[in-house]
């Protein structure tokens, strides 16, 4: 694979990841999960600790995105 293909290649991961880690990010402001989540039986505990929870989730991703999209893209930029 090309060092420019890879670039891309990250490049385009990095925009689809921050993109859906933002529209995660405001869903997860309204109630409407926690309501899918007690509706369906997946949650039986707090709205405070879904909420908890689901922000805690949201930032182990962001972390993983950082180290594996957003940080080799720009090392690759710099090259």
């Amino acid at each position: 694979m090309d060092i420019t293909t890879l670039t891309e290649f990250l490049k385009y991961c990095t925009i689809i990841n921050f993109a859906f880690l933002f529209i995660s990010t405001i869903t997860m402001r309204t109630d409407l999960i926690y309501n899918v989540h007690t509706k369906f039986g997946i949650w039986e505990g707090s709205k405070e600790a879904h909420k908890q929870l689901g922000y805690s989730v949201l930032g182990n991703y962001k972390i993983l995105i950082m180290i594996f999209n957003a940080v080799p893209y720009f090392a690759l930029c710099c090259i």
